[in-house]
C-alpha cells in the first residue's frame, strides 16, 4: 500500500485522479480548450471522461488534510483495522493507464492543461511531494473509492483509499452518477 499524507484541494473542492497523458491524449482528440475545468462543467465532456477511464472526479472534498492510500496489492484495507471508520465506498469507476503513472489532481492544474502549463507544474509539484502519484503498469484498472476517518499517529484523520485492481481493456464504467458528493465529515 502506498500512502501519502497532508494531501490537501488547494482550496477547490474536487480531487481528480488520472493518467495526465491520458488526459492530455482525450483533451486533443475531443478538441478540448485549454481549460478542463471550463470544458468539464460547460459541456458533456466530463462525462464522456469518466465513462472512457480518462478521470475520477470527487466533488465535495472539504478544504482540510487527508490522508491517501493507493491499495494496488490486493492488501487489507486500511478501514478494516478497529480505530477506523468508513463513511462512503463508491465503486465502477475504471480508469485507463497509458504513461505508467495515476496522479492527483486539484482544480488549478485543469484551469491551464497544456504541456508547458498545468501538466508541467503537476510535474513539478509531484517531484516535490505537493501532489500525489504513483507508478503503476500500463492497462485498465478497476477503482473502488473507500473514504472516511483512520488513526495516523494517535491522530483521527480524513481518509481515502483507492483499490486499484487490473480489469480486461475494454471493460465500460458502470459510473452514472460523477456528481457523487465524496464529504467525508462527521
Amino acid at each position: 500500500m502506498i500512502k501519502f499524507t497532508e494531501c490537501l484541494n488547494d482550496t477547490w473542492d474536487y480531487f481528480f485522479l488520472t493518467d495526465p497523458t491520458n488526459l492530455i491524449r482525450f483533451k486533443n482528440e475531443h478538441h478540448l480548450g485549454d481549460d478542463l475545468m471550463n470544458e468539464f462543467t460547460t459541456n458533456e465532456s466530463a462525462e464522456v471522461a469518466v465513462q472512457k477511464g480518462v478521470m475520477i472526479p470527487m466533488g465535495g472534498i472539504i478544504n482540510q488534510p487527508y490522508t491517501i492510500f493507493f491499495n494496488i496489492d490486493n492488501e487489507s484495507s486500511v478501514f478494516t483495522e478497529d480505530t477506523s471508520l468508513l463513511v462512503l465506498e463508491k465503486t465502477g469507476y475504471i480508469l485507463e493507464v497509458i504513461h505508467n503513472e495515476i496522479c492527483m489532481v486539484t482544480v488549478p492544474y485543469l484551469k491551464n492543461w497544456t504541456e508547458d502549463g498545468g501538466v508541467h507544474r503537476l510535474k513539478e509539484a509531484t517531484q516535490l511531494g505537493v501532489r500525489q502519484k504513483i507508478q503503476i503498469a500500463n492497462g485498465t484498472y478497476a477503482i473502488t473509492i473507500l473514504g472516511g476517518f483512520t488513526l495516523q499517529d494517535g491522530i483521527e484523520e480524513a481518509t481515502f483509499e483507492f483499490q486499484i485492481n487490473p480489469i480486461a481493456k475494454g471493460t465500460q464504467s458502470k459510473v452514472t452518477d460523477i456528481g457523487f458528493p465524496f464529504i467525508i465529515e462527521k
